[in-house]
């Protein structure tokens, strides 16, 4: 099984659905996480789709309950997904082909109030 190397970060509150011991790898005791991580990719010669990294990063990442992540297949509605510095809407969405070195940000856009 081989590794893909990507930086994920989690901003504007998605941070704080994520593990703990991910926060202490990163230094950072609050506010917004990054975490360079390396995603397994199954075989060389399929690639890596935005929907199984973000299936990875509910079944690894997050913590508690994680159908505020992620539910019936895909991102739940108020996660905002950023690749590169793109919305991944522009990039193919779910179907996205992951790279290495990708920067892969999930931005919170729920607050209380």
């Amino acid at each position: 099984m081989s590794k893909l190397p990507v930086t994920l970060k989690f901003v504007s509150g998605a941070e704080l659905l994520i593990k703990d011991e991910f926060r202490a790898q990163s230094g950072k005791k609050t506010g917004d996480l990054e975490i360079k991580h390396e995603i397994p990719t199954g075989t060389e010669t399929t690639p890596l789709r935005m929907k199984e990294l973000t299936e990875y990063v509910r079944d690894n990442l997050v913590k508690g309950d994680k159908d505020q992540f992620y539910k019936d297949g895909k991102l739940r509605p108020g996660i905002l997904v950023i690749i590169n510095g793109s919305d991944w809407e522009v990039e193919d969405g779910p179907e996205y082909k992951v790279q290495a070195d990708d920067v892969i940000e999930f931005i919170s856009t729920l607050h209380g109030g």
